[in-house]
């Protein structure tokens, strides 16, 4: 058993892939990683082991098993426009968890019952070819918003222009099409506002920009995606129109 100073507690809820607002793939693969070190701590802990080693590795694993969790809720409760520009930082976050992971568990491999050696073996295995990276639309997302933020304009004109083009786009990429979802992206803007370090100023800037964004540009999000439904729903119509005499000569 563990000694009482190095036992950290798991019980970070982690939740279903369907609560990820961004980031899908990296959490269902981060989740499964956590779900198999601790199938492995845990038979490594009921088998008792003596070596101080192994005790410190089990001991890092915790530590390091809670980082990988802080990531997954954070995906879970994050504004979806601040950990998509952010996403290099998720990213660096789960390398650093992957290493660690691979690195206790290499320490502890020769230590642990014979039965836990080949699991630990494909779980290394795994990790070192695993690379976590972004999707498509998540990278696309990311640079409509840094472009927006490193873009220079001549007057202010220009600039809501810019604005109110980018955050359609990007509330069409990241699936905020209702007011209720508009709504959820706010308040958790307006969270992370409350808990942001005061010493962090650029992050504070950062989510005040977001948050102005939607406040300000929020109605143009709808009026843009009602509009392409209404160009998708003439097209459909059209070919409709032009299928229909040929059904009929036939």
């Amino acid at each position: 058993m563990l000694p009482n100073n190095c036992s950290t507690p798991l019980e970070i809820p982690i939740p279903t892939s369907s609560k990820f607002k961004v980031h899908h793939s990296i959490c269902i693969e981060l989740q499964g990683f956590i779900d198999r070190i601790l199938h492995i701590i845990l038979s490594v802990e009921s088998s008792r082991p003596n070596c101080t080693l192994a005790i410190q590795a089990l001991c890092s694993l915790h530590f390091t098993l809670d980082k990988a969790n802080l990531i997954i809720k954070h995906c879970s409760e994050a504004s979806k426009l601040y950990l998509v520009i952010t996403s290099h930082k998720i990213l660096s976050r789960c390398e650093k968890v992957r290493n660690s992971f691979a690195l206790y568990l290499t320490q502890i491999q020769n230590t642990v019952p014979i039965s836990l050696v080949a699991e630990i073996c494909t779980i290394l295995h795994d990790l070192n070819h695993t690379k976590f990276s972004l999707e498509f639309e998540e990278d696309e997302t990311r640079k409509i918003l840094l472009s927006l933020l490193e873009k220079e304009f001549s007057d202010s004109v220009s600039m809501e222009n810019a604005e109110v083009e980018a955050i359609q786009n990007v509330a069409l990429r990241l699936d905020i099409k209702s007011s209720f979802s508009l709504l959820v992206e706010k308040t958790s803007l307006k969270k992370q506002l409350e808990k942001v370090n005061k010493t962090n100023q650029k992050d504070k800037e950062l989510l005040q920009y977001l948050l102005y964004l939607l406040i300000k540009y929020g109605k143009f999000i709808f009026q843009f995606q009602n509009g392409n439904n209404v160009c998708v729903n003439q097209v459909n119509i059209m070919i409709i129109d032009s299928v229909e005499p040929i059904v009929g000569n036939l």
